[in-house]
């Protein structure tokens, strides 16, 4: 049994020291073979370093690496000059010339390697071009860089800082297409993906790849790949946790797999599977390794409802609106990897996002409740785990009251005069519960504001909201007779499990019910 490459993103450190390696350089090689100019789009702690460590070692020539491997024998191994470069590695988080003297001091380090010279560069974009020319003497140039956009990502709430670094890096960017007689292949890759005309408007030969169907798996593990890469851990695993091989494999699906960037192939994310056959224990891997603070900061501006995250569908130019200068939250959580492509409608062209898994809807939402909801993770866990108790056993009083406290919990600058709003909240509440919930329901009458399923029961619940106390009782029947009249619990009749109608009447600091 391979050792577990937890942390290592560098191809030869990996294979060198006999770590698991999951083989990708079939894809490789189609990248290779197709075109010369590409660039990818993947959330954090995804693979994409280990990918341009992987490209790096193909083009530098060093066969011997990938024995074993689909690519071996399949290409004519050839040694190119590689400048490979990591922007998280540079400084920018400074003034303009710290900036520009980091990317100098990281291309004369490269320069160093292959024994050249950037002779008095006046800038990063002198010193970029110089360094491409003077490699070119020694054979066409291939270049890697890795975490292409991180420069502005880290700015991405300080619009005059961001603007700042996206222009310094679109000079640098244009230097490539300028040099493209001395050059052999590119890749950039990063989180986000912005627009051309913003960032690449010298670079209009780049092939974008990120939602490509060809390319889909080239980070992450498939199903087959799973099963095939870590057959050798089921066991063990699966007898620590009390699991069958079978429920194991379940679960783990559950938890991680569900990314997609087509809406046909679906990869589980790496970092989270590599540090639960580590630990042999189900986790928020994934997620704890970025707190998601200037999505939930645009949450709190725009006071966004949860249910809006996945009420619509989207065309492939939306994906192409990334700029510093118009953030769609719904795209910014895409691209960070918080919501995926869970359909794609190919007669009209048209996607659907989801949260991909358990780790990141649960993990987002338990997160989003400590700023809709003010408490804190802790408090909001044990309070969880007792309303769903109460629901479980029937306790009605117990789990309204509960009801009746998160509610009195939210903060003043986020409560909003609408239905939507609570909608929201309740829909946190239940999922964090771990009930299996349908909001805003389609049926052939209407909409239901939701459906709680458990083992020997199903709630058919209508929300309405509260603008004046008087009216409290009409709401509640209101509520109650369009449930019955619009036969909202016609499609769970054959189930056979118990069916009960729950009236919800709400504002900022009341909650009423009826049940039936």
């Amino acid at each position: 049994m391979k050792k577990l490459p937890i942390g290592i993103q560098t191809f030869e450190t990996l294979i060198n020291n006999d770590l698991l390696y999951v083989d990708k350089t079939e894809i490789i090689f189609k990248l290779i073979t197709q075109n010369s100019y590409y660039f990818l789009s993947r959330p954090r702690r995804f693979g994409k370093s280990l990918l341009l460590s992987t490209l790096k070692e193909v083009f530098l020539g060093n066969k011997k690496l990938f024995n074993g491997l689909f690519i071996y024998d399949k290409i004519e191994w050839e040694k190119y000059p590689v400048i490979h470069i990591d922007l998280s590695n540079v400084v920018y988080n400074d003034t303009v010339e710290k900036f520009e003297q980091s990317v100098i001091a990281e291309l004369n380090y490269i320069a160093k390697q292959y024994d050249v010279k950037i002779n008095n560069p006046i800038n990063h974009s002198y010193a970029f071009n110089e360094l491409i020319k003077e490699l070119s003497v020694q054979n066409k140039v291939v270049i890697l860089i890795d975490e292409y956009d991180k420069p502005i990502v880290d700015f991405i709430t300080n619009k005059e800082k961001a603007t700042i670094n996206r222009n310094l890096l679109r000079d640098f960017y244009s230097v490539i297409k300028a040099n493209d007689q001395y050059v052999k292949f590119v890749f950039l890759t990063g989180v986000s993906k912005f627009s051309k005309v913003s960032l690449f408007s010298g670079l209009n030969n780049l092939k974008d790849i990120t939602m490509n169907s060809e390319f889909s798996t080239i980070c992450g593990y498939t199903q087959e790949e799973f099963e095939y890469y870590f057959a050798d851990r089921f066991e063990e695993t699966a007898k620590i946790l009390g699991y069958s091989i079978e429920q194991l494999k379940a679960e783990v699906k559950l938890w991680y797999n569900g990314y997609s960037w087509d809406g046909i192939n679906k990869v589980y994310n790496p970092y989270s599977i590599l540090n639960f056959f580590q630990d042999k224990k189900f986790g928020n891997y994934w997620f704890t390794t970025g707190t998601p603070t200037f999505l939930v900061e645009k949450f709190i501006a725009d006071k966004i409802a949860i249910t809006d995250l996945t009420a619509e569908s989207f065309g492939e130019h939306f994906f192409e609106k990334f700029d510093v200068d118009s953030l769609d939250y719904r795209l910014l959580l895409f691209q960070t990897g918080y919501l995926t492509v869970k359909e794609y409608d190919k007669e009209f062209n048209l996607y659907n996002l989801d949260f991909p898994n358990k780790e990141v809807r649960d993990s987002l939402l338990l997160y989003l409740s400590t700023v809709y909801i003010e408490k804190d993770i802790n408090n909001m866990d044990v309070l969880i785990s007792k309303v769903n108790g109460y629901l479980k056993r029937k306790d009605y009083e117990m789990f309204f009251n509960s009801l009746k406290s998160i509610i009195s919990s939210i903060p003043y600058t986020l409560k909003r005069e609408d239905e939507a709003y609570y909608h929201s909240v309740f829909y946190i509440i239940m999922l964090l519960m771990g009930a299996k919930i349908d909001v805003e329901k389609l049926t052939s009458k209407g909409r239901i504001d939701g459906v709680i399923e458990y083992e020997d029961i199903i709630y058919i619940i209508e929300i309405k909201h509260i603008k004046e106390i008087s009216n409290i009782k009409n709401l509640l029947d209101t509520a109650l007779t369009q449930i019955k009249e619009k036969e909202y619990f016609a499609p769970y009749l054959a189930k056979g499990k118990e069916i009960k109608f729950i009236a919800l009447a709400v504002n900022d600091n009341n909650l009423e019910y009826k049940i039936c």
